[in-house]
């Protein structure tokens, strides 16, 4: 027989408080768990080249774009003036020739870094957006 003292009956809603708390930090450390693990796998996902791709595949294929159109540039000029230099063939262009071929040259530039430009508004845009959804 049990009895009924009364430091017996605070004892017994001690321990099922002390199990509803146990079972409450449970819960919450399974959460915060479960929390980080959606975090790392998000950050994860964002450092891999491939979301990127999947999330935004117009805006890459057009980065892409031109960022070969200006290597290929770049890399065209160099060689070609060597060339002409070894084979030491002299061309001699009107002056109406070369400035045109000097403003379309400065014009491609222009275009050129202004898509540059763009695209990385639009990217820091997405980005922005992205987490602002996210909070």
């Amino acid at each position: 027989m049990e009895k009924n003292h009364p430091g017996s009956r605070d004892m017994k809603e001690l321990k099922a408080r002390k199990m509803a708390l146990k079972q409450e930090m449970e819960q919450i450390q399974g959460e915060i768990e479960s929390s980080l693990r959606e975090v790392r796998h998000s950050m994860t996902d964002r450092v891999r080249f491939r979301y990127w791709v999947e999330r935004y595949p117009l805006h890459i294929v057009g980065t892409a774009l031109l960022a070969g159109f200006m290597l290929a540039r770049r890399g065209r000029s160099e060689p070609t003036k060597k060339v002409a230099e070894d084979a030491e063939v002299h061309v001699t262009e009107s002056p109406d020739s070369s400035f045109s071929s000097l403003f379309m040259g400065e014009l491609k530039k222009m275009a050129t870094q202004r898509a540059v430009r763009y695209v990385m508004q639009r990217v820091e845009q997405a980005l922005e957006e992205r987490s602002k959804k996210e909070e």
